[in-house]
């Protein structure tokens, strides 16, 4: 594929999909209990759907559940409890036991539905745009955004952690949509913001809150 199409497809999904999905949504919505708009908030859950990170619900409760161990043995992907590489592969966990730290998202419709259903939809996705789009947009629309959304998460993981914990690195929060603050976010981990002027996904996040 020429860059022309390959390099537009990268940049987009990252700002969508790492962006808005994985930062905004994910992370500082659903997890941290931060609001969004609702129209915001179900155009993102529909739109995450194609991540291929697992449903917001068992993200959401990995995440928490890390929080609550944190670079202890029963943190679900401590790279220093468990390295590096398995930490990596360890960021979609999906058990069932995750499911006991979102008990506000088991109240919520939208959240349930998609965690019941998550596969069958998305393996439906990927058999129609296999059999109906041609391979550079199946490529671009389900592939991209997927390995994307995945790897983004788990390059925060591994690479804003040291040997004392998490990090800060500079790098991968203007990549990440911020998410490269990862000390300040463990600091205060119920802020949506990260505490840094960069910090594009904390004011895209602000931009989508509900107003009080």
């Amino acid at each position: 594929m020429p860059l022309s199409f390959t390099i537009p497809v990268l940049i987009l999904s990252q700002i969508v999909y790492v962006g808005f999905c994985g930062t905004v949504f994910f992370h500082r919505t659903v997890s941290h209990r931060n609001d969004i708009h609702p129209l915001a908030e179900k155009i993102l859950i529909l739109i995450s759907w194609l991540g291929v990170v697992s449903s917001a619900m068992a993200w959401a409760g990995v995440h928490r559940k890390h929080h609550r161990y944190s670079d202890s043995d029963k943190d679900p992907h401590s790279p220093i409890m468990m390295g590096k590489f398995k930490a990596y592969w360890q960021m979609s966990n999906n058990d069932l036991d995750v499911l006991k730290y979102v008990p506000d998202l088991l109240r919520k419709p939208w959240y349930v539905f998609q965690h019941k259903h998550y596969f069958t939809v998305l393996f439906s996705i990927h058999a129609l745009g296999l059999a109906l789009l041609p391979m550079n947009w199946y490529w671009a629309l389900l592939v991209v955004p997927g390995f994307l959304m995945w790897a983004g998460g788990s390059a925060i993981n591994i690479f804003c952690h040291d040997k004392h914990g998490p990090a800060n690195v500079t790098l991968w929060g203007i990549l990440n949509g911020g998410e490269g603050w990862h000390k300040n976010h463990h600091e205060q981990p119920a802020n949506p913001s990260f505490r840094h002027w960069a910090d594009w996904g904390g004011h895209v996040h602000n931009m989508l809150k509900v107003t009080k």
